[in-house]
């Protein structure tokens, strides 16, 4: 089993099973398509667990989880950015637009 401490650590290891580089029009529809399937997935199943009576696998969704990460790894490092990045740019944001945490009054009324 492979082990990594960090998310950078992480990604390196996704950069492994990723393709060859593409030409910048053909990553970015490549990387962007495959992210949106991988969220369809999840949300199909989702949609059976909840519309159509199907049992919840948390293994099932934990896997459809890690395609997502595994694309938003290879995506970004094909962007030059790493993943540690992308997560301190996001908590930046979040921090930004709810500084005391998140509450629906904060949402409602947020100016970023």
């Amino acid at each position: 089993m492979v082990n990594f401490e960090t998310m950078n650590e992480y990604q390196d290891f996704c950069l492994r099973t990723a393709t060859v580089p593409m030409d910048e029009k053909t990553m970015h529809l490549t990387w962007s398509l495959a992210l949106a399937g991988e969220v369809g997935e999840l949300a199909n199943r989702t949609k059976k667990v909840f519309l159509h009576g199907h049992p919840y696998d948390q293994e099932k969704v934990i896997e459809e989880l890690g395609d997502i990460l595994w694309y938003i790894a290879v995506y970004s490092h094909d962007i030059g950015v790493d993943l540690q990045e992308i997560a301190q740019k996001n908590i930046t944001k979040l921090e930004k637009r709810y500084p005391d945490g998140f509450s629906s009054e904060a949402s409602q009324n947020r100016i970023a």
